[in-house]
């Protein structure tokens, strides 16, 4: 066999290689992820419980379904901007809630509402009553992240919830997760009668597989074109001597 062909082949088996392994890195993903998904289910499945009942640690309380009844502190809260909802622009308001056992504050996603720069609102227009019960799900802080966390524009407007930052912008403790309030048929009829306007409430967190298995796939064939194409160019130039 010619050097060249030696090369290209090798250069085919190696590449061949890379590839299935970027594949199996995508199907680890996909099994991760379906794991994510399964305990979200079960854990969104259970009963809810009081705030107090919640683990200690933050990992052990994400996603499990919780009533908290406190006091709303609107002149602290804040709004991450840029969330877009049916495709309108706009911000979700998070609102910091005293619950009446004590302890520390806790940020509530109360919602997303219009607002044409998706950073600015007139947040008094969507007050709740002072003293709320709360039906929703805990969610993690975010980690770091790229960018800015906070508009320098808009002082209380925040482009992710980071969990070091937010503990310095409050002048009171914060819990170590945050509660998405969710919509319920009793709420909706309790609005019903007062006639006030509450933000749109959120969905409950996606549970798809993403876009592992097919990434896995595009890898795999990739593999697979490598080596027949470098396979079939060698034959070629076999045959012709």
């Amino acid at each position: 066999m010619k050097r060249r062909n030696v090369l290209a082949a090798v250069l085919a088996i190696v590449t061949a290689l890379v590839f299935s392994r970027l594949g199996v890195w995508q199907l680890h993903r996909l099994h991760e992820r379906r794991a994510r998904n399964a305990a979200l289910a079960a854990r969104l499945k259970t009963p809810a419980v009081p705030l107090a009942q919640l683990p200690a640690d933050s990992a052990g309380a994400h996603w499990r379904r919780v009533i908290a009844r406190g006091t709303y502190d609107f002149d602290h809260e804040i709004v991450l901007s840029g969330r877009s909802h049916g495709g309108s622009p706009g911000v979700q308001i998070v609102t910091p809630l005293h619950p009446d056992g004590g302890g520390p504050a806790v940020l509530v996603n109360r919602g997303w509402v219009y607002s044409p720069d998706a950073a600015s609102v007139d947040l008094g227009t969507w007050d709740e009553p002072p003293h709320s019960t709360v039906s929703g799900y805990v969610e993690d802080f975010a980690e770091g992240g790229r960018g800015i966390a906070r508009l320098p524009s808009h002082p209380n407007a925040w482009t992710r919830l980071d969990a070091k930052e937010l503990s310095a912008a409050f002048p009171f403790p914060i819990a170590p997760y945050y509660l998405v309030e969710l919509d319920s048929l009793a709420e909706r009829r309790r609005m019903q009668r007062i006639a006030t306007t509450t933000p749109v409430r959120l969905e409950l967190p996606e549970m798809d597989d993403g876009p592992h298995l097919s990434y896995a796939v595009q890898w795999f064939t990739f593999a697979i074109v490598a080596l027949v194409g470098v396979g079939t160019l060698i034959a070629q130039d076999i045959k012709r001597g």
